[in-house]
């Protein structure tokens, strides 16, 4: 395999893909039309196809990248959307496996890490899976692979052209996920200017920042003026509540946190001042107004959930306060939750289902076995047990290799930062998404990955010479 030429290890991985698409899509992975009616994250389909950005611009709930390109693609696609999604994400998923398999090329490692992993991506039970679902997912690991990849070339070229992609990437990236929010896209240009404080390309990437941070604190300021919230997304309270009150159970009906967040709103009326709707009835938004969407499914873009969810943060903050230890055990809970496999994502676990078998010698899957809501969570605890042990090995011999050589490389840098801070941030506001947080992050991981097992080869090859030349000195 090391003989192979770099080409021909491109033809492999797309071979790969092509191949496993076809026998997934023989055993019935395919996406359908169900996310796109009823995901939370998502405007009105008659507003995606007919009110495209007057419905983004009001939009108070999520980023604004993805609403736009599912309305795009409904308005050229129309009645072959879906089959257009379905290619479009396809198309995504070898993409980073293609920027995977770059990215490790230009790192010189071992011959054959680079098509091994690449090709781990690809046929994992999570990338088939979550591919098929109308999602962010996999455009989130795109923009973090290409971000990585404009770096090393930043590195290797100081060119201002790879500055500007490199921080451009990070700022669509912020505009898609809300996770990722301006202070993370502040911290990072700061490490990034600080890295390369002596380069020649110092000013263009201060610049690439300045204007980055400049266009996701347009959409905030947007928010703020219309909204009064300086933010991508309004959920946070709501969030953060499913973390705060996770099995906790609160028979107090006039106490909002009675009540599960992301309920309809009219759940909520009794909390919520009758006239807060009325000042924004003049905007004419129907997203903004109505209660249901689509006709069946909860519409989470309705206005007075910013109220609802400022009670939710003030109720968590109060209940974290009162009993810090009951939180710290959830917030424990989630953080094992991000390791389990994503494919035991709820809203997944039909098409998982099919190919339950890989899945379970793939990623240890062990939830297909659970007979009720205790066991599930023993099952999920030691199903995670891997991949805590691989995270915690990895990061170990990384972080000793950077002890030792005093040094890091700004892609390095990069993915510890943003892995430690989706880790952080979602074991401390999410649970039941976090292991689709980790997914989203899995190739940076895999990066670190890759050079670590490839220093541990050269270490190893190297052990082994002078084992064989002392034996010859010896004899």
């Amino acid at each position: 395999m090391k003989n192979i030429t770099g080409s021909r290890q491109v033809i492999i991985i797309v071979a790969v893909f092509i191949v496993s698409r076809m026998l997934a899509i023989g055993i019935g992975l395919r996406m359908d039309s169900w996310a796109l009616s009823a995901y939370w994250q998502y405007l009105d389909l008659e507003t995606l196809k007919h009110h495209l950005l007057t419905g983004v611009w009001y939009d108070h709930a999520q980023p604004p990248v993805f609403n736009l390109f599912l309305g795009s693609v409904l308005k050229i696609g129309a009645g072959q959307s879906i089959v257009i999604f379905a290619i479009i994400l396809r198309l995504i998923t070898l993409a980073n496996a293609l920027f995977l398999f770059a990215i490790l090329k230009k790192l010189n490692l071992a011959g054959f890490l680079p098509l091994i992993v690449a090709l781990l991506y690809i046929l994992s039970p999570a990338t088939l899976v979550l591919e098929c679902e109308l999602f962010y997912t996999s455009s989130v690991s795109l923009l973090l692979l290409v971000s990585v990849y404009f770096l090393i070339r930043l590195k290797e070229s100081n060119s201002h052209w790879n500055a500007y992609g490199f921080i451009f990437s990070l700022a669509l990236l912020c505009l898609t996920r809300s996770i990722y929010h301006i202070l993370w896209l502040f911290l990072i240009a700061a490490f990034m200017i600080y890295y390369f404080r002596k380069a020649v390309v110092l000013n263009y990437l201060i610049l690439a920042s300045l204007l980055g941070i400049i266009l996701v604190g347009s959409w905030y300021m947007k928010n703020k003026i219309l909204f009064g919230k300086f933010t991508s997304s309004t959920w946070i309270g709501m969030n953060l509540a499913r973390n705060v009150f996770h099995d906790n159970e609160i028979k107090d009906s006039g106490r909002i946190e009675a009540y599960l967040p992301f309920s309809k709103i009219s759940v909520y009326r009794k909390f919520l001042d009758p006239e807060y709707e009325g000042q924004f009835r003049e905007l004419n938004n129907r997203d903004l107004l109505q209660e249901m969407k689509n006709d069946s499914f909860i519409n989470l873009t309705e206005v007075s959930y910013i109220p609802v969810s400022d009670l939710y943060q003030k109720a968590s903050l109060e209940h974290i306060g009162n009993h810090p230890v009951a939180y710290a055990k959830n917030v424990v809970q989630s953080s094992i939750l991000y390791f389990t496999p994503a494919t035991v994502y709820s809203l997944n676990l039909k098409l998982a289902e099919k190919i339950k078998y890989y899945d379970l010698l793939y990623s240890f899957n062990l939830k297909y076995f659970a007979y009720g809501k205790l066991q599930g969570r023993i099952l999920l605890t030691i199903s995670a047990i891997p991949k805590i042990i691989l995270y915690l090995f990895v990061f170990f011999v990384f972080i000793r290799y950077w002890i030792r050589t005093r040094s890091i490389s700004p892609w390095n840098l990069f993915i510890v930062i943003t892995i430690g801070y989706v880790f952080g941030i979602s074991s401390l506001f999410e649970h039941f998404e976090n292991m689709r947080f980790r997914f989203e992050t899995e190739p940076l991981f895999l990066i670190v990955a890759a050079q670590v097992f490839s220093w541990l080869y050269a270490r190893s090859k190297k052990l082994k010479a002078e084992s064989i030349k002392q034996n010859a000195i010896n004899n």
